[in-house]
């Protein structure tokens, strides 16, 4: 799905987030995503990661899309969240994913925009 006008995104992100998230650095480093699209997640973090660092996720994708996803990415942005020193915004570009994962993903999204706003 591709947007028109100002929208140079590849893939919309949804406007939701959801709490569990998981990575094989240990429980707690990535603890929330912000935003997801079927280019990547924006997380919540209490601790920096260093650019162009490798990380093997697992994503809980949210009811009515519940699945599991398992994944790759890379740290393309780490920046100091407002709510103090100890939090930081994550962006992580997907670098391999299943195919039916990437469906899956994209599908939670379009669901997600689909509803209204106030949900």
């Amino acid at each position: 799905m591709r947007y028109e006008g100002d929208e140079r995104r590849r893939y919309p992100r949804s406007r939701r987030g959801f709490p569990a998230v998981m990575d094989e650095s240990g429980p707690g480093v990535l603890n929330h995503v912000d935003n997801i699209s079927g280019s990547g997640v924006l997380c919540h973090t209490i601790k920096p990661v260093p650019l162009m660092t490798k990380m093997s996720i697992v994503l809980e994708i949210p009811k009515p899309n519940e699945r599991r996803v398992e994944c790759e990415g890379i740290v393309v942005r780490c920046d100091p969240h407002e709510q103090g020193d100890d939090h930081f915004k994550v962006a992580i570009l997907f670098s391999k994913i299943a195919d039916d994962d990437h469906e899956a993903v994209i599908d939670f999204v379009e669901h997600d925009l689909a509803q209204p706003e106030s949900e």
